[in-house]
Parts: C-alpha cells; structure tokens; sequence
C-alpha cells in the first residue's frame, strides 16, 4: 500500500537532448498473458487530433494519440532516451558540415492500411513544422524544422536524409509523431491537411500498434489491435480511454471496478483515497513536467514591467511548494529556474542554478515587491493598490484549470499572496472546454499551466520566444530571441547550460513567468495488470503500451 507521504528523488532527470546514462532506475517488465482488455481513465476526449499541432500538443492528446502513430526514439522510465528500433533500422548524422540527418525505417514498417512508412512521411512532417514550407500551418514546434535546406529520400522510400542550414543540437526531439502523408494529401494542401484535415478527424490510419475502433466524443475511445502493427507483438486486445472529469473521480471509479486504470497527477486527496485501496498496484514518480504561472506582458496593466517584477517578486514558490505537493511528497523540492528540474544534469554536470534567488522571482518577498511598485510610482491606499496616476489597479484575473486540483489551489494562493501588496485577484476556474481557448486569446493577466522540459531551452521558445505558437502572452524580447537561436545550434552540453541559465535569468527579470515545482504523477492500476509505468516524458504512460498485459499465471 502507498503511504501517505511518498519519499521521491528527482535529482537526476535528464533532458531528451542529453544521452548521459542516467541514474533513475528502468522499469523491469513483468511476464503477461495474450489478449484481455483494459479501460483507462482520461481526464478529456482530444480537442484536436493533431497531437503536433498548436492545440493539439496537449497532455491527454499526446498519451491517448501515442499508440496510433509511429516515433522515432522513444523515453524511457529512467529519462533515457533510446533508439524506437521497431521502426527504424538506424537515426544519426552522418555529416557534420553541413549537419545532415539520416533516418533508415524498417523496410516491413508500414500503416495499418498496407502503405509503407517512407520518406515521404517524414518530409511531410518536416513540411508542416517548417513556416517556409508551410506559412500558415499551426504547429506547436517550428525550432529545427526550420533549419532544414533540404530533403533526400532513398529509391525504395525506406532511407530519407535532413540537411540542416546550420547544426541543430537537440535533432532527437524531433519528429515525435510522424503523420501519414498519403493520407493527409486526400484532405488538400499542407496547411489544410494540417490544420483541418488532421487536425478535425479521427484518425483512420495507425502506424503504431493499436487503431481506433470506436470512439464517443466525452464518454470513451476504444483501441484494438492493429493488423498491421511490424513491431513487438501487442499483448491486450482492447484498450479504451474513458473520459472522467477529475483524477478523483477516477479513483473512485477504480475502487468500483468501472476502470482498471488511472494515471495522473498525484494529490492529497488522491494519495489518501489509493492509500485505502486493496487489489491495485501503485506506481509514483517524478516528471519532467512542471507548474509555473505565466504572466501577461502587454495591455492596459500588465505591460508594465515594475507591476510585474513585483507579482512575481511577491509570490513564494517554497510556500506553494509545501502548501501543495509537500503534503504527500518527502522532501519536495521548489524550482529555482524555468529551464531545469531540481538537480537536474546534462551532459554529467548540474545544470540547475538558483536563478529565482539570483532574480528575486517567487521568493515572497512583500518589502521588495512594494519598494519596486513605490519607485515606479504605485501606491497602497486604504489596502487598495493605486496606480501611479491615481487610480485603483482594475482586479487582476488569474486563468486556472477547473478539473485540476493542484492548479486550483496555485491560483488561490496566489490570490492571498498578491492581496499583500494591495491586488485583488478574480479566479476564472475553465473548464477543459474554455481553459485552452481563453488561454489562445489572452483572457488573463496570470495564467496557471505546466510546461514539460522535454525538448530543454525548446520548451521555453515555445512559450517566451516572439510570434511563438503558445506565446499568449504578448511577449518579446531580442534577448530571449537571441539566446534561443544560438542554444539552437550548440552543440556542447556545457555551453548549452551556460546559455539556457541565462536564457532562464532572462524570462524572470522580464517579469513573465514564476516557476513553482514538478509534477509528481502516478499510475494506479488492478494488480491483475503488469508493465504501466509512471513516464518522465511528457508523452506519458502509453509510451510502452505494447507491453500492457494481463498478468501472466506463474
């Protein structure tokens, strides 16, 4: 049984940009049986079915859409990422000046529809991630996909080679979902393909090891096995996705035997309720995945700096830390940067600085947040903060995910902590249907999310960097810009470091983001189940899906 306070160590997690061996523990995969079915909980239906487009690039999306598209390298429990060689033969660069990338696909991978996985795939996916090819596709990444200058692909279509205008470090990030281009060429050009075609359907084809066999939007998806799947055979014959609302409504629909499994983030309330469970196994761990506020920086207030230096100066990342998390995690730890998980190494060497105590940032510091506001010119009146012409600060609204507890709590506390120096707080708790599209329209002044690390400073360009797909926040910075370009083509790991730490210093200085700590999720299934894992990579617990299963008898 778990216990009520679960001791955690994430001090080793890696980027996907780093191969040093890490030190987490791999998962060992247990004996399981052929055939049987499981239903997993979800906390929403996809939104969008495009799991590498701007509003498709979302947690659920990502793990439900995994079994139905092929991937290149694969992260495994430990943050090591390794080679996915039931797709490819090989993945490397095979010249350095130019940077040329080569990808060698298996010559018996193919769709579920008997089209081989070619070249034509990949390069279609380049297509539609590059803005030079395709100016109006909304994808969620264009950093190194827009450094390719040219394609090549073999005779047969199983070998295709990426020329890059100049090295991009990070190329293993790359290509986490490889969509079908003989299909996306029946619904038009690259942008409608992408942004419509894709995007609004479900998929038809699988080049992964299960397809859809069925799906009621907001009630359940349902998975069989895909006849045509080339790598290790499948062990469950059905998997369905039903959709609940909240992690403890799904527990408790684990402990009534209407699901056989959860995965999520763990809460208190979560961690009590499996505590009192017989008959399920219990798998918790740390991610790469973190809760941070956004801050807004431009409009009729937010555009000031002063205002938001003293936000963020004022609200306490340690106090969250413990309020929240540190309830049910041993020794948790707060960030102190944007770019870096506590103790967190690339490359062998500690990556993680104390930039939010270099900056100030989340130290709840309520002194230095009113001298910043009094010199700008601000004043507290009667409890009320003034603005320097006079009048009251409007009340400041902070977006937050209804359906999650620990971001509901986030912006409440940020609403007691902000009331210090004179700002009322509203909260508009979204549901999953506007949370996303109030976030796309910039309808907050501070917005409670999570951004998972996976991709290292490529995480950050696709908040903070200018014209970026999920920079709802009105930001620009030739600094930022900068930094992210030149840690683009770095290819050594210290130098990365040096240049993602003050890429981080940055952000906070600029007064738009306050880091608060990682997310802790966990996998409760019935002990009848073997191989579901807790994985550090945003794309989640379906990673080894193939490898679920029915306990097999001893």
């Amino acid at each position: 049984m778990l216990t009520a306070r679960i001791p955690l160590s994430i001090a080793t997690l890696l980027v996907a940009t780093s191969l040093t061996a890490p030190m987490l523990t791999a998962a060992e995969l247990a004996a399981v049986s052929f055939g049987g079915e499981l239903t997993l909980a979800s906390t929403n239906s996809p939104p969008n079915w495009n799991p590498v487009s701007a509003t498709g690039d979302i947690t659920t999306n990502r793990q439900q859409l995994w079994p139905l598209y092929p991937h290149p390298f694969l992260t495994g429990t430990d943050a090591g990422v390794t080679l996915n060689s039931q797709l490819l033969v090989s993945a490397g660069i095979v010249s350095q000046d130019p940077m040329v990338v080569e990808y060698v696909i298996r010559p018996e991978a193919v769709w579920s529809d008997g089209t081989p996985i070619s070249a034509a795939d990949f390069i279609y996916t380049q297509q539609v991630q590059d803005p030079a090819a395709c100016p109006d596709c909304l994808a969620a990444f264009t950093q190194g996909y827009d450094l390719v200058s040219a394609t090549e692909a073999s005779e047969d279509g199983k070998t295709v080679r990426f020329t890059f205008e100049s090295p991009f470090a990070p190329w293993q990030t790359l290509f986490p979902f490889i969509l079908p281009a003989h299909v996306a060429e029946t619904y038009g050009d690259l942008a409608t393909s992408f942004n419509v075609g894709l995007s609004e359907n479900a998929p038809t084809v699988s080049g992964g090891p299960y397809v859809i066999e069925g799906y009621e939007d907001g009630v359940v998806m349902t998975l069989v096995k895909n006849p045509a799947w080339y790598g290790n055979p499948a062990h469950l014959d059905t998997i369905r996705f039903r959709y609940i609302a909240s992690v403890g409504e799904q527990v408790t629909a684990l402990q009534n035997g209407e699901i056989d499994a959860v995965y999520g983030g763990a809460t208190l309330d979560t961690v009590e309720q499996v505590n009192q469970m017989f008959g399920v196994n219990v798998e918790v761990g740390p991610t790469l995945t973190y809760y941070h506020f956004s801050l807004k920086a431009n409009g009729d207030v937010m555009g000031d700096l002063a205002l938001r230096q003293a936000i963020t100066k004022v609200l306490d990342i340690a106090d969250m830390t413990m309020r929240t998390v540190g309830q049910y995690v041993e020794a948790a730890e707060p960030m102190t940067s944007t770019a870096y998980i506590p103790g967190q190494t690339v490359g062998g060497v500690l990556a993680e600085q104390d930039n939010t105590g270099a900056t100030g940032v989340g130290t709840g510091d309520v002194d230095g947040a009113l001298a910043i506001l009094t010199e700008a010119g601000y004043a507290v009146v009667d409890g009320k903060l003034n603005l320097p012409d006079g009048t009251p600060l409007r009340d400041l609204e902070v977006l937050t995910y209804s359906t999650d507890p620990i971001r509901m709590q986030l912006a409440e506390l940020a609403q007691a902590q902000l009331a210090k120096i004179g700002i009322t707080v509203t909260i508009d708790a979204a549901d999953r249907t506007r949370y996303t599209p109030e976030a796309q329209a910039g309808n907050f002044d501070i917005y409670t999310t999570a951004t998972a690390l996976d991709l290292g400073a490529l995480s950050l360009a696709q908040w903070y960097q200018t014209g970026a797909a999920r920079n709802y926040f009105g930001y620009s910075s030739e600094t930022v810009d900068a930094l992210v370009e030149e840690i683009s083509v770095t290819l050594d790991d210290a130098k990365t470091v040096e240049l993602t730490n003050e890429l981080d210093r940055a952000l906070l200085a600029d007064g738009v983001v306050v880091p608060l700590f990682p997310i802790t999720n966990m996998a409760v299934y019935s002990d009848s189940y073997a191989n579901l894992f807790v994985n550090p990579s945003k794309y989640g617990t379906t990673m080894n899906i193939e490898e679920w299963g029915v306990k097999a008898a001893e």
